[in-house]
C-alpha cells in the first residue's frame, strides 16, 4: 500500500516525521539496530525498505555500513537525503513493484513500520530473498494477530487501514524463502491519541540461509 503525504489521512509531514515518531514512543528503529548489531560489519551494504527519513538505518551508517533506501514518497526521500548518510535513494512502491536492484546485491535489509500497510507479503519476501546475500540479516517490524487467518485488515482512527499478520503466516514466509528466525521482541507503542499504549509491533531478526 502506498501512502501519499498529500492525503489528509497522513498527518505527519516529512519535515515533522522524526518528532512525531517520538510522540508515539515508537522506537522500533532503535530496537532493530540494537538487535541486529552483532550480525553486521562496516562496509557491508544495507537496504532500508520504506526508508522514510532514515530513522531505521542511520545508526547502521554511523557504524560504517553503506545504506541504500527505497520509499514511495518523494518528500520522505528528500528529508532522508538532507541527512547525507545514504549511498543511493530510489522511489519505489514495494507493495506493487520489484526491488530495483540485481540479485544478491545487499548484505542486509531492514524494513521498519512498513509491513502493516501491506496485505499480502508473499512477493515482498520473495524480493528480499532475491536481492540479499546468503548469511545476511532481514530485520523488520510486523503487526501480529492471533487468529487463524493469515492477515486481518483493521480500520484506524488515522483514516487508513492496517494489516495484522499471524505468526503462522510470518513463519511460513520465512520458511518458503529459506530464512531462519534469530530473535523476536514485541513492542507496545502509543496509538492515534499519542497517550494510550494500544498498538503492538513485533521486531523480527532473521537470517537468509
Amino acid at each position: 500500500m502506498s501512502l501519499d503525504l498529500n492525503e489528509p489521512v497522513y498527518k505527519e509531514l516529512a519535515s515533522q516525521y522524526d518528532e512525531e515518531v517520538k510522540a508515539y514512543s515508537s522506537y522500533g528503529h532503535e530496537v532493530i539496530f540494537g538487535m541486529s548489531f552483532e550480525f553486521v560489519s562496516a562496509e557491508e551494504k544495507l537496504l532500508d525498505i520504506g526508508i522514510g527519513t532514515g530513522l531505521a538505518s542511520i545508526h547502521f551508517s554511523e557504524v560504517g555500513l553503506k545504506v541504500y533506501g527505497l520509499d514511495d514518497s518523494q518528500k520522505m526521500l528528500a528529508a532522508c537525503q538532507s541527512k547525507s548518510f545514504t549511498e543511493a535513494l530510489k522511489r519505489c512502491d514495494i507493495a506493487r513493484e520489484p526491488i530495483p536492484y540485481e540479485n544478491h546485491y545487499f548484505d542486509h535489509i531492514v524494513c521498519c513500520g512498513v509491513l502493516h500497510f501491506v496485505s499480502d507479503l508473499t512477493a515482498l519476501f520473495s524480493e528480499v530473498k532475491r536481492v540479499m546475500r546468503s548469511g545476511g540479516i532481514f530485520a523488520f517490524t510486523i503487526a501480529p494477530q492471533e487468529t487463524s487467518a493469515d492477515s486481518v485488515e483493521e480500520s484506524t482512527a488515522w483514516g487508513v487501514s492496517i494489516f495484522k499478520h499471524s505468526p503462522q503466516y510470518t513463519m511460513k514466509l520465512l520458511e518458503t524463502n529459506d530464512m531462519e528466525l534469530l530473535k523476536e521482541q514485541r513492542l507496545l507503542i502509543k496509538g492515534v491519541d499519542k497517550v494510550n499504549y494500544d498498538m503492538i509491533l513485533s521486531v523480527m531478526i532473521c537470517r537468509c540461509r
